[in-house]
């Protein structure tokens, strides 16, 4: 049997609840309003087009409808502000900061939801610039040490040169040259990483990236590890590209090794140039075009978590073999007015882009 006043009750808990989806719809916030057990009784206009869902839609389902990549259940109890990882209707994603209150005179609740995309970006935009600061600092010291130690390897290698050069022992000859060639290699790989721990922005000119990518090739095919078999595919008519020759190199060696040590057991290095015609939306300069290389494997892949942290400082991880290399890739990459673009999936191997701007016609000739 119902208790004395029940019906009187329900009544003024409906009429509550009648004015507080007016005041809910007013808000310019995102808002809903909630039952005592957390079942969404209305959504705004401001959420529906915040979720891409209709108010109907998030009622009947509740806030599991947009949660994504969440272990555990909001509490929608809780007076503390709860960020998660929110989906949209259309597949998109964003990071969403949930906080509810007590509806005055009622035993529901009123809930915000708003968007912390922007927030996010900019706080791991700030830590990325830290710890960019940190690896130039560490990188420059680093650089300095091994620096000191390569003139002295150089002045030994001049003295071998001048005593032994006119022997002909082949092992000598062969011991002599490699030493220099690899002092030289040396010198060069300490040029950029005082380069980049300086923020200096290369010399940079037009170059023929299939040129480039055929003798890294040649190069190449003798050091790659057992069972690691390598493909080259050109693109005929490629425009030259707007970057430095001997930081392409650099960065492509980084991308190899990691690709070889994405494959312990062997597989396919595949190296490969691409062109995006002028007028391409996703250009940051559409007038241009972008023409780049691309580095692929057939190895372990990166889990999405691990792809979202590829090109952070100090990123490493040995479930894909990729470590802070990509991040001195991509400064790189930013220094030369290119971009680095990853795709991996576990399993499946990874693909990394390396683009830049397109010579204009004139500089062909």
């Amino acid at each position: 049997m119902a208790q004395p006043g029940t019906d009187q009750s329900a009544a003024e808990d409906g009429s509550l609840t009648g004015e507080a989806r007016a005041l809910i719809d007013a808000l310019p916030t995102p808002s809903l309003l909630l039952d005592p057990q957390g079942r969404i009784l209305h959504a705004n206009p401001a959420l529906e087009r915040l979720a891409g869902y209709p108010a109907e839609r998030l009622a009947a389902q509740g806030l599991d409808l947009i949660l994504a990549q969440r272990t555990t259940p909001l509490d929608l109890d809780s007076t503390e502000r709860q960020e998660f990882q929110a989906a949209r209707a259309d597949g998109t994603s964003f990071w969403a900061r949930l906080e509810t209150a007590p509806l005055p005179g009622s035993r529901n609740r009123i809930g915000q939801i708003l968007d912390e995309t922007a927030r996010r970006e900019a706080e791991g935009a700030l830590a990325l610039s830290r710890q960019r600061e940190a690896l130039g600092l560490l990188t420059n010291s680093v650089a300095h040490e091994f620096n000191n130690f390569l003139q002295i390897l150089i002045g030994y290698i001049d003295g071998l040169k001048r005593r032994l050069g006119d022997r002909q022992e082949p092992f000598v000859q062969r011991a002599i040259a490699r030493s220099a060639d690899a002092t030289e290699r040396a010198a060069i790989l300490t040029r950029h990483l005082l380069a980049y721990s300086r923020r200096i922005a290369p010399d940079v000119r037009a170059v023929d990236l299939d040129a480039i990518v055929a003798d890294l090739a040649v190069r190449l095919e003798h050091d790659l590890p057992p069972g690691i078999r390598l493909t080259v595919a050109a693109t005929p008519g490629l425009p030259r590209a707007i970057s430095n020759p001997t930081q392409i190199e650099f960065a492509l060696r980084h991308l190899v090794a990691n690709a070889c040590e994405a494959m312990p057991s062997g597989g396919t290095l595949m190296l490969s140039t691409f062109r995006i015609d002028p007028g391409d939306r996703s250009l940051q300069q559409p007038s241009q075009g972008s023409v780049g290389i691309a580095v692929g494997d057939t190895g372990q892949g990166m889990s999405p978590e691990m792809l979202a942290r590829a090109l952070a400082p100090f990123q490493t991880s040995h479930e894909a073999g990729r470590g802070a290399g990509l991040a001195i890739v991509h400064g790189l990459m930013k220094r030369q007015n290119g971009t680095i673009t990853i795709d991996s999936r576990t399993g499946e191997g990874t693909q990394v882009r390396l683009s830049f701007p397109a010579a204009p016609e004139r500089t062909l000739h």
